[in-house]
């Protein structure tokens, strides 16, 4: 690209742990300096920055180790241009990738720090991404499950209003999950499944749909063994 950026023809899984090092540490020498920052207005680092994210998606839901190669040069660049639309989602994904048990409280709060940009940027089109990433991967661990399902609940909405579709039932199975979990009244969690059910004949999805009959079952066992429901 103009850029100077390239994807290489090879990549080792052990290259992953050393550029989520650089690039942590990238972040925390700029920190709130960065966050505050102007808006760019640099269309070239918008446009690598979107294909980024979005490469990067992809090979996260293929199981590819490339991910973490995407999402670092993602945030990478915008550390080192500035702050874009394409921001938000770029360093929310890199903590989805940075996440572990002994590292969750920092990636909570680099987390937190991408939601924050929200206000600042035009993020519409990628609520999807962002809530599914920020409620469904990392906020559980610190957040009650019932303050994500009506966040989860509108990226889902704008999934399917803005054509993402496929993000935005990846946001309503975690909304339907976060609903089991956080004890919601089993009644009302079941009709909103068989809800659920019915528009997956339109909004055709096989993972989405075997999803929702597990959680179907499962919520029909524990209301009444399955018997009556």
């Amino acid at each position: 690209t103009e850029l100077g950026e390239s994807i290489p023809k090879c990549y080792a899984l052990s290259e992953s742990s050393v550029m989520l090092v650089e690039t942590l540490k990238m972040y925390e020498e700029v920190g709130d300096k960065w966050l505050k920052g102007e808006k760019t207005v640099d269309k070239t680092l918008q446009t690598t920055l979107q294909f980024y994210n979005v490469i990067a998606l992809a090979s996260y839901f293929c199981k590819s180790y490339s991910t973490a190669y995407f999402t670092c040069k993602a945030m990478q660049l915008s550390l080192q241009r500035g702050l874009c639309d394409h921001t938000p989602p770029a360093l929310i994904q890199f903590t989805t990738v940075l996440n572990k048990d002994e590292n969750a409280m920092l990636c909570y709060r680099i987390a937190k720090d991408a939601m924050s940009l929200r206000e600042r940027f035009d993020v519409a089109a990628q609520i999807p991404e962002l809530y599914f990433n920020f409620y469904g991967r990392i906020a559980w661990r610190f957040e009650p499950f019932q303050a994500g399902i009506e966040p989860l609940r509108q990226g889902f909405e704008a999934g399917l209003s803005s054509g993402n579709k496929d993000m935005g039932l990846h946001c309503l199975i975690h909304t339907v999950k976060n609903a089991i979990f956080s004890g919601a009244n089993l009644k009302s969690t079941l009709k909103e499944i068989d809800y659920n059910l019915h528009l997956l004949k339109t909004y055709k999805s096989e993972v989405t749909n075997n999803f929702m009959l597990n959680f179907r079952e499962t919520v029909s066992l524990l209301i009444d063994n399955g018997e009556a429901t």
